[in-house]
C-alpha cells in the first residue's frame, strides 16, 4: 500500500464520490479531524490525527518495534529493585 498526498488524497475523494464526513464516521474519526489533515492545519503527529493520517495513507504505519531506539530508558522508582531490610 503506497503513502497519498494531500491532493492525492482530495482527488480520491471526489473520485470515489464519498464525502469526508462519511468516511471519518465509517472509520471512527471526527470529521474535523479529518478536514484538519486535508488542509494542514494539522500534521498528524499523535493521536486520533496521527490514527486518521495512517488510515488515510497520509502517513506510514509505523508499529512501535520498528521505530528507532530513542537511546538509554530512563528508569523510574518502580524499575529500581527494592532494598531487602536486614
Amino acid at each position: 500500500m503506497s503513502l497519498r498526498t494531500v491532493e492525492e488524497t482530495r482527488e480520491w475523494f471526489e473520485v470515489t464520490g464519498q464525502t469526508v464526513t462519511q468516511w471519518a464516521r465509517d472509520n471512527g474519526f471526527a470529521a474535523s479531524v479529518v478536514y484538519a489533515l486535508l488542509s494542514r492545519r494539522t500534521l498528524g503527529r499523535r493521536g486520533k490525527a496521527h490514527r486518521a493520517a495512517v488510515a488515510l495513507r497520509l502517513k506510514p504505519d509505523i508499529s512501535p518495534f520498528d521505530r528507532p531506539s530513542e537511546g538509554r530508558r530512563r528508569t523510574t522508582a518502580v524499575d529500581r529493585p527494592q532494598e531487602v531490610a536486614p
